[in-house]
């Protein structure tokens, strides 16, 4: 859904209600833990946080309060619990001039000593249509990265009008989501 005007909470409300009832409509929910669809855009960022058991808590702490997110606008409904799988939440999102509210659902959780997080997939209304995936990961030296893993591809006109440009800002908006990350990592 997109919108000159900032959302108010009764629309936000009301796309979330309407979500909830909706299951992901795009091949391969949870493909972002494996081998991703063919016919999506896919792409795969990470950054270095840091080293040792610390940094990889921070790391984890940061998904669980949708840091990457916050840390670039982005406001989540609800917004009152860690992501877990089968949640529903709409990210209320401002790109240029438009206000944009993106139905997700938690599609997996991860939660291992060396490797943690979680991936959404969208659900009607969304732009585009796929899935994202926000991971800590720690090695065997005790290496610590933030990881993104996403598939998408468009699921509105306008996003299929303005496909390089929406590649670039979602290429974009995952560097944010890293830097969110590490912000909140060093912060300690």
């Amino acid at each position: 859904m997109f919108s000159l005007r900032r959302p108010s909470e009764e629309t936000i409300q009301a796309v979330l209600s309407a979500a909830e009832a909706q299951e992901p409509a795009y091949d391969g929910v949870g493909s972002t833990a494996a081998t991703m669809p063919k016919g999506y855009r896919r792409a795969r960022q990470q950054l270095h946080l840091g080293h040792g058991a610390d940094v990889f808590a921070r790391g984890v702490q940061a998904l669980d309060t949708w840091q990457p997110q916050l840390r670039t606008g982005i406001t989540i409904t609800p917004f009152d619990a860690r992501p877990e799988r089968g949640r529903t939440i709409v990210q209320c999102i401002r790109t240029g001039p438009l206000w944009v509210l993106a139905a997700c659902r938690i599609v997996y959780r991860v939660d291992r000593p060396d490797r943690a997080g979680f991936a959404y997939g969208s659900l009607a209304p969304h732009p585009v249509r796929g899935e994202e995936a926000f991971l800590i990961e720690r090695d065997a030296a005790g290496v610590v990265r933030a990881r993104i893993v996403v598939f998408s591809r468009p699921n509105h006109w306008l996003v299929r009008l303005g496909a390089p440009v929406g590649w670039l800002v979602q290429r974009r908006r995952a560097k944010a989501y890293l830097a969110g990350i590490r912000e909140y990592v060093q912060s300690a």
